[in-house]
C-alpha cells in the first residue's frame, strides 16, 4: 500500500519536474526522441557554423545503426523569414542524380519548417540563441522522408517514424 501511495505521488511530480525541466534547458543542449522509430536528435552549441543564418545544429541518430546524420536549422531570409531544418547523410549516385547535393557536399534526406510542440500546440520555433527548448519538436514530412532513406530502411525494414519529437534530456555541453 506503502509503495501505491509513492507511486502517485511520485506520478504527480512527474509533470511539474517536466515542465521545469523544460523550463530550465537550452534548445541548444536538448536531446528528443521520436517514439515510434526510436530516431534521436542532439542539439549542441553553436561553435563556428559556416552559415551566417544557422541558429541550431543538430545530430539525428538513426536506430540500430549507430548513425549519426549532422543536420541544421537556418533562418530564411525576408519580412516573414522562418525556421528551415535540414538533415544530411553522405551522398548516393541517386542521390547526386537527384538534385539533392547542397554545399555541404552531402546530401538531403529531409528539408521542412520546424516547429515547436508546447501546451497549446504547434508554434514558430523562436530565432534567438538562448531559447528554452520546447516539450515537443515538429518536422512536417519527417517520417515519410526518414524511413524511405537507405540509412533507416536497410537497418529496420518493417520500421516507421512520426513527424513528431519529444524532449528527453538536457546536456551540460
Amino acid at each position: 500500500m506503502l509503495i501505491r501511495k509513492l507511486a502517485f505521488v511520485f506520478l504527480g511530480l512527474l509533470g511539474p519536474m517536466q515542465a521545469a525541466f523544460a523550463k530550465d534547458c537550452l534548445l541548444s543542449h536538448a536531446t528528443y526522441r521520436e517514439p515510434r522509430s526510436g530516431a534521436v536528435v542532439q542539439f549542441r552549441p553553436l561553435a563556428n557554423e559556416p552559415a551566417a543564418l544557422t541558429a541550431q545544429v543538430f545530430s539525428l541518430t538513426v536506430p540500430n545503426t549507430g548513425t549519426s546524420l549532422p543536420a541544421d536549422i537556418t533562418w530564411t531570409n525576408g519580412r516573414n523569414s522562418f525556421p528551415l531544418g535540414t538533415i544530411r547523410h553522405t551522398c548516393t549516385d541517386d542521390d547526386r542524380e537527384a538534385g539533392l547535393q547542397d554545399g555541404s557536399g552531402l546530401c538531403r534526406i529531409w528539408m521542412g519548417q520546424v516547429y515547436a510542440l508546447t501546451g497549446g500546440g504547434a508554434e514558430q520555433l523562436n530565432s534567438r540563441e538562448a531559447t528554452p527548448a520546447p516539450k515537443g519538436l515538429l518536422l512536417p514530412d519527417f517520417g515519410v522522408a526518414f524511413t524511405e532513406g537507405a540509412d533507416f530502411a536497410n537497418a529496420n525494414p518493417d520500421g516507421s517514424a512520426w513527424d513528431a519529437f519529444t524532449l528527453t534530456g538536457c546536456s551540460d555541453e
